[in-house]
């Protein structure tokens, strides 16, 4: 969590107690992988998908506070175990600076390791949430397997179209955003048009942040980053920024980037990786998905507007803006 929610105390103080859930929960796990895990779990992440529980969690009356926290905890170790299994596919030897599950237990145990967080998660859901429609739950899970499936099968293929693209950080992404939003607002047992809104909200945060991640593995800093840029095209996976200069590329009659990365296979050479980001750039890919993100940014904000709550309007814009701005 950092320093991210430093301006906004109540929050922070609920993700704490999302955290205490979390590792209190990890803490009975075998003791082969329990350190592992509870490192894992305290490495620092934003809780974005909780905060969202929390922020949304206010469109109503009712006081639901521990339900929030309980379905926040849920929702952020689904997360947290699809990091474990993104490092396996990745063979990622760090996630924000440090060494990834993967990395220090290996394969094998990393999976199962993933495995545990996510029947954990499970026991944490009682079958009672209230007013949440358990469709909306399983077809966030079944969309986030499904396009972690589909990029994995495709890797390697850096020519995919960009509705292709486009479908896979839907699901990979912005499905548990969108969930986060829905089952905040669902929670209170409203209006079921303020809970979709808030979906609508959550999926366009979702979009928004993950095309900014792929921009900062062309832009950003190593060092902040806490791993290699370029690391998606070390690891044959095609993104944003990448796509939208291809098509300029093809726009202009030019195929160098293309060559470049034809009968090529994954982990791709560094010489390869840097000159792949250096055309990407020239060919204005990153400015372009940029202006997507925006997009996304500019739609979630009008449905933001229509909640008529000043309190979650300001915390939902601010926390846009803050993603939007990101170097890390």
């Amino acid at each position: 969590m950092a320093d991210f929610w430093n301006d906004e105390p109540t929050i922070q103080s609920h993700l704490s107690l999302v955290s205490a859930t979390i590792e209190q929960t990890v803490a009975n796990a075998h003791g082969f992988i329990r350190q592992v895990l509870l490192d894992h779990v305290k490495s620092g992440g934003k809780m974005l998908r909780p905060a969202l529980v929390m922020i949304t969690s206010k469109l109503g009356e009712h006081e639901i506070h521990d339900d929030a926290v309980r379905v926040g905890s849920i929702i952020e170790m689904i997360h947290l175990a699809s990091l474990v299994h993104d490092d396996i596919i990745d063979t990622a030897e760090k996630r924000r600076g440090q060494a990834t599950v993967f990395a220090r237990v290996g394969a094998k145990q990393a999976v199962l390791a993933g495995d545990f967080l996510l029947a954990k998660a499970l026991v944490l859901t009682s079958g009672k949430e209230r007013g949440i429609d358990s469709r909306v739950v399983s077809s966030a899970f079944a969309r986030l397997c499904e396009s972690e499936l589909d990029q994995d099968a495709g890797q390697g293929n850096f020519f995919i179209s960009r509705r292709n693209y486009l479908r896979r950080i839907a699901g990979k992404t912005a499905s548990l955003f969108a969930l986060s939003c829905y089952a905040g607002a669902a929670l209170q047992e409203g209006d079921p048009l303020v809970a979709m809104r808030c979906h609508r909200i959550g999926y366009c945060l979702g979009m928004a942040f993950q095309i900014q991640d792929d921009i900062l593995d062309y832009t950003g800093s190593a060092d902040k980053l806490g791993k290699q840029t370029g690391n998606d095209l070390r690891c044959g996976i095609p993104t944003l920024p990448l796509l939208y200069a291809l098509e300029a590329e093809q726009e202009q009659g030019n195929d160098r980037l293309r060559s470049l990365l034809e009968n090529v296979q994954a982990p791709l050479h560094p010489r390869t990786v840097k000159q792949a980001l250096v055309l990407t750039d020239e060919l204005g890919g990153v400015q372009k998905a940029q202006l997507l993100a925006e997009s996304y940014k500019n739609r979630a904000f009008a449905d933001i507007r229509l909640l008529n709550h000043p309190e979650v309007e300001r915390q939902l814009t601010n926390l846009f803006t803050k993603l939007s701005t990101r170097s890390v």
